[in-house]
């Protein structure tokens, strides 16, 4: 049963059904203007839909009669009686009664339920307003309960392998999570913990909800963090002595410049932008400085400066605006700013007469950013595989070396992504991308007649920096074997560990083995979940489940949990990404000894080393399938 406080919520009478079947008065004192009769003979059913197994009660019916008593019975799921109400003979149907709270309560399943309110054959037909409800689940909302929203009951996940997972020790995940308004932002943060782990598996598969919709565009609402705009001030005339305006974390002042011949004014603008501490790009990106007049009549210099990143001033070139050339543009280079400091730049303006002139808009934007570049490095009737270059990499200049064994060699690698054969259409679909930030991305293949489905919840192998906010790992070089679709991955910290995909119709499976790391592992996790919550049906997930058995909510604070097997799902169809992949985590092996071992990376980088240094490519090849 679902342990939680009543959460309150309100249906209306009037409905699109209820307005086909029913008749419907204009009636001032409703709630939302309009009364739904409700006749002898013609009951009134209202559909409502619940997320998890709950206890419910009528706290208010709100209703109106006329002329005569009133007698009415309610019911849901066609049998477990609610209640009977009398009133006596009302004055008007415009006058509203409430009924108080029903005498019954009933638990019920999770899914969808009818409420039917039936009237007496003796009884005067009765105006319906709304219905009060109060649920014992923390997590409903209206669009649940009005079935705008539909959730099915609890997943099935079961263990990948039993007898296996069965001998391993548990596991502990720890609840990192925090609240976002903003569909793009990763705000699930899930750390699974194990000192002794020595292998384990990551499944994707579809959700487990029945949906035909594939929803797969990025959702920029309460994102303001996400514009290309850094700050901007609109509509000012620079004086010295003005107020000082505020955009964000900026502000901006005006002083008294200084010449004979020229009046100047120097406006100063003062910022603070979020770096890698935060995971963002935007304190480490070049910028676009636009300044527009609103109009002039004289010739007018403007000059900037601005403070680098070492500290130094630096003076750009000197614009020139006119009567016909009321805008320019600055270009200030990457790696300009700083994180965790005012960062400031001075615009000097000079005009060769003394008019007081208007800033239509002064802004800066990050860089436009040039487009991917994509390299297949392999192509086989069973696999394709391609190298993704990114122009500014978030955690640039870090970047990782990509190695077959056929020798071929690819650097300054982003990302990678795994294709595997279609055989039904003759094509391909991606199944896995692998970051150079250690994020991994899995799906299963793409259904019959879908044409794809979009990533969506990211699992980190390794363990992450505590250097940012956002989790992330530093992988350094990565060694596939391409027809055997198995991969070595070697940080930069020295740790290593091995992989090898496993694809089928359903469901497309990692395991992950031979781990050494060279942080402690009792203090340190070797993967962390990574997703998006924003609400009932607007997430990439809102559920867990441990060992198959016990369920939690996403965003409950549960602290730490211990299990072996861990399932990331969605109970409840969501708007965003909706046949995004719901992700388990299986603990396959568990050894006696940590997999905390400092100079592990040594062997494996000889290893690696010595691999690609031999020829012919055949041997090669050979003691690649032994290493792995």
């Amino acid at each position: 049963m679902n342990n939680a406080f009543a959460k309150r919520i309100t249906l209306q009478g009037i409905n699109k059904r209820s307005m086909t079947n029913h008749e419907v008065r204009d009636l001032p004192k409703a709630s939302d203007g309009k009364g739904v009769m409700v006749t002898p003979g013609k009951p009134l059913t209202i559909n409502f839909c619940l997320r998890v197994q709950s206890k419910v009660h009528l706290n208010n019916l709100r209703f109106s009669n006329f002329n005569t008593s009133a007698l009415f019975r309610v019911s849901l799921d066609h049998g477990k009686w609610m209640g009977t109400y009398f009133a006596p003979p009302g004055d008007s149907y415009n006058n509203f009664i409430n009924t108080g709270r029903f005498p019954k309560q009933h638990e019920f399943e999770s899914g969808w339920h009818v409420l039917k309110i039936n009237v007496s054959e003796t009884s005067s037909p009765i105006a319906l307003d709304q219905i009060e409800f109060d649920v014992f689940d923390d997590y409903i909302t209206e669009n649940i309960l009005n079935c705008e929203t539909i959730c099915i009951p609890d997943g099935n996940f079961p263990v990948k392998n039993l007898q296996l997972t069965s001998q391993a020790t548990m596991g502990t995940i720890l609840q990192r999570s925090e609240p976002t308004k903003c569909a793009e932002v990763d705000n699930i943060n899930i750390a699974l913990f194990h000192p002794y782990i020595s292998e384990f598996s990551i499944t994707a598969s579809l959700p487990q909800y029945q949906s035909f919709s594939n929803r797969k565009d990025e959702d920029l609402s309460n994102c303001p963090h996400l514009s290309h705009i850094v700050w901007k001030f609109n509509h000012f005339r620079p004086q010295p002595g003005m107020q000082v305006l505020r955009d964000k974390d900026s502000s901006l002042l005006v002083t008294n410049g200084k010449g004979q011949d020229r009046k100047g004014k120097h406006i100063v603008v003062l910022f603070y932008l979020e770096g890698l501490s935060k995971g963002s790009i935007d304190s480490r990106i070049g910028s676009h400085l636009f300044l527009r007049f609103k109009s002039l009549n004289s010739r007018t210099l403007v000059n900037l400066k601005y403070r680098e990143a070492n500290g130094s001033m630096t003076e750009s070139a000197e614009k020139v605006y006119d009567s016909s050339t009321l805008e320019h543009m600055w270009k200030i280079p990457d790696f300009t700013w700083r994180e965790h400091v005012e960062n400031y730049l001075i615009l000097s303006v000079e005009s060769q007469s003394n008019e007081d002139f208007e800033i239509d808009e002064l802004r800066m934007e990050k860089r436009p950013m040039v487009a991917d570049t994509v390299e297949t490095i392999y192509r086989s009737d069973d696999v394709i595989i391609e190298a993704v270059f990114v122009e500014f990499w978030w955690l640039a200049p870090e970047s990782m070396t990509v190695t077959l064994t056929n020798g071929k060699k690819t650097k300054n690698v982003a990302y990678i992504r795994f294709y595997r054969p279609l055989p039904w259409n003759g094509g391909y679909a991606q199944v896995l991308v692998l970051y150079q930030d250690g994020n991994i991305r899995l799906l299963p293949v793409a259904p019959e007649g879908v044409d794809w489905i979009p990533f969506g919840t990211s699992v980190i192998v390794g363990q992450p920096r505590t250097d940012s906010n956002r989790p992330y790992v530093n992988i350094q070089e990565v060694v596939i074997d391409p027809e055997r679709w198995q991969m070595g991955l070697l940080y930069k910290d020295g740790s290593s560990c091995r992989m090898k995909i496993n694809c089928t119709y359903s469901e497309t499976q990692l395991f992950v083995n031979d781990l050494y790391f060279t942080k402690d592992a009792f203090t340190n996790p070797f993967l962390t979940i990574r997703s998006m919550f924003v609400s009932e049906g607007n997430n990439d997930v809102d559920s867990i489940k441990i060992d198959n058995k016990h369920s939690r909510h996403i965003m409950d604070n549960f602290g730490s949990i211990q299990g072996r097997s861990f399932s990331f799902f969605r109970r409840c169809i969501s708007k965003h990404l909706t046949l995004s992949p719901d992700i388990q985590v299986d603990i396959a092996r568990t050894s006696f000894r940590p997999t905390f071992v400092p100079l592990a990376h040594r062997h494996f980088a000889r290893q690696v080393r010595r691999m690609m240094e031999r020829s012919p490519i055949k041997k090669l090849e050979t003691d690649f399938q032994t290493w792995l």
